[in-house]
């Protein structure tokens, strides 16, 4: 009867802590599904403003997103804020857009409750092969309807010096 209750005990044991090791994994495995989707989203965003497909862009932030940018340039940093639909009617009425690239070499991504996203994006900005600028792009998302959506992308440019 001990023996019985020995390998009953042990089983309950073995089965509970399978049970902990798979609440576990399955805790890991939806954070990092979420970075995954929050990562996707910014590499998408990239691309999409990068290659100039501007129509795409609303789609990707929420009402009253906001973006934010500091640049040296001339040897002064120059910074501006602008709600989204400043920056996107700024950009709708550019007469020409110059397709870029920045891929990035480095993120950092951090989910909150699977509700709120923050990514650092450490990039370079690529205008016809050349490097232009190294920026460390910032970007704030929240879960809209299920959908990883843009609160705030702002940067920080420093630009490549050139000989």
């Amino acid at each position: 009867m001990t023996n019985t209750r020995n390998i009953f005990r042990a089983t309950i044991s073995l089965g509970v802590a399978i049970s902990v090791l798979l609440a576990s994994l399955s805790s890991v495995w939806a954070q990092n599904s979420d970075e995954r989707a929050v990562q996707d989203t910014v590499e998408r965003f990239l691309v999409t403003i990068g290659d100039g497909d501007l129509d795409k862009l609303p789609a990707m932030f929420v009402p009253k997103a906001n973006i934010g940018a500091a640049s040296l340039r001339d040897g002064k940093w120059v910074s501006s804020t602008k709600t989204f639909e400043e920056w996107f009617t700024e950009l709708k009425a550019e007469s020409t857009w110059t397709r870029f690239r920045e891929p990035v070499s480095k993120f950092t991504v951090h989910v909150e409750s699977g509700q709120l996203a923050f990514v650092r994006a450490d990039a370079t900005y690529i205008v016809d092969g050349q490097v232009r600028s190294h920026n460390i792009d910032y970007f704030t998302l929240v879960r809209d309807e299920g959908i990883w959506r843009i609160l705030n992308a702002s940067y920080v440019a420093t630009p490549v010096e050139t000989n």
